[in-house]
């Protein structure tokens, strides 16, 4: 199978980062669009043309990709602001709390200095010295004079509070007004980091349905080829996500084999492959086709219904029929980490935990899948990685 496009680690990179990353793919799908455009106005259907379409398809997987992982960090962005937005929020509801009370205390203080400032009006503007010349005695002028002084004092003391008060008010109400800004500065932000969200998911998309158009171009032109020379026999498949999931039950088998490698009805390889078919000839070879892409077996061309057998002894694990990828194919563990796949078959003879013997007839050979040509695909796996097959046949 053809297995096109690059794999990308997953790392923490910003929006913006992936933006420019986006914009190189951009400007080489762009170059390779071109080529295509040329090649196609000549009309030829020639392995230079279907290199470019194939180039151009894995570019587009790689935009793809690129925009998933910008879709994802543009969404962690907006996680991240939407965050901020509650905790000013939280910060907004608790200041307006503060300055309630603080302007609370303030009322209260206000009014007792009303009162007093009231009462003193009411009694008549009175001076100190008034006060103490009234005094009969000089005790009575000391202690009078302790009380105006106790009074005044009090009096200062409360005006001090209110003044206090009134900053305390006055900066808890500007730095409210600060959260306000900042807060209406973050929900902008949201709303653009929003729209280039749907501007991303809008794009992913586009590209989607392009390389879907891109694909069927080239797999036609592929099967076009095909009638004039004997390498490519096997399509590309639109679907990464479809390829990733057989790889994953390829897995998953071959570890359930490793685990019951203990058990009674296990059966141990030699080591040593046989043949899958009795032609030898080989149409497209391992690790890629003359053009350079991807070919993870070796593809033994041979006419529909040949005779596939079991390269070895072994048990198999998968024995399933597709309508894309491998078609009909079988799995068969050897043991020892040892596993081989066998693809494209019009039938199959064995099921799933079926016990074979090395030479056993297991299938018949086709071209289901993604296909365009009679022949067996034939891999060889070592701990669930693609190996030569021809270093053990």
């Amino acid at each position: 199978m053809f297995v096109l496009g690059s794999s990308f680690a997953a790392e923490a990179k910003s929006a913006s980062e992936l933006q420019k990353e986006k914009e190189k793919i951009q400007q080489q799908i762009d170059a390779a669009e071109a080529k295509i455009k040329s090649l196609n106005s000549e009309k030829a259907e020639t392995q230079e043309y279907v290199d470019a379409l194939m180039a151009k398809v894995s570019l587009l997987q790689d935009k793809i990709d690129k925009l998933e992982d910008e879709k994802e960090a543009l969404q962690k962005e907006i996680n991240a602001i939407e965050a901020k937005i509650e905790k000013t929020e939280a910060e907004i509801e608790e200041a307006q709390n503060e300055i309630d009370k603080k302007q609370a205390e303030f009322d209260e203080v206000y009014s007792q200095y009303c009162q007093r400032l009231r009462a003193m009006y009411i009694s008549g503007n009175v001076t100190t010295l008034e006060i103490l010349l009234e005094s009969g005695d000089m005790s009575a002028v000391l202690t009078r004079a302790e009380m105006v002084k106790s009074v005044s004092e009090q009096d200062s003391e409360t005006l001090d509070s209110l003044m206090k008060k009134m900053q305390e008010i006055e900066e808890k109400r500007h730095e409210l007004e600060l959260k306000k800004q900042e807060l209406q500065q973050d929900k902008e932000n949201l709303d653009a980091q929003k729209a280039e969200l749907q501007a991303s998911i809008d794009d992913i998309t586009a590209s989607r349905k392009e390389l879907d158009s891109q694909v069927a171009e080239c797999n036609a032109a592929i099967a076009k080829l095909n009638s004039q020379t004997a390498e490519i026999q096997e399509t590309i498949s639109a679907s990464k996500a479809e390829q990733q999931q057989i790889d994953s039950e390829i897995k998953a088998a071959l570890a359930a084999a490793k685990s019951n490698s203990g058990s009674d009805n296990y059966v141990q390889g030699t080591g040593q492959l046989a043949y899958p078919t009795s032609s030898r000839t080989i149409s497209a070879g391992y690790p890629n086709y003359s053009n350079g892409s991807y070919h993870g077996g070796v593809d033994f061309r041979c006419p529909t219904g040949t005779e596939v057998h079991a390269a070895d002894s072994g048990t198999v694990v998968i024995a399933k029929s597709l309508t894309y990828s491998y078609g009909k194919y079988i799995l068969i563990d050897h043991g020892n980490g040892l596993s081989t796949l066998y693809a494209h078959n019009s039938s199959l003879l064995v099921s799933v935990g079926d016990t074979v013997t090395k030479g056993q007839l297991i299938a018949y050979s086709g071209s289901t899948g993604n296909s365009t040509g009679p022949h067996c695909h034939f891999e060889v796996r070592l701990n669930g990685n693609r190996v030569n097959p021809l270093s053990y046949l």
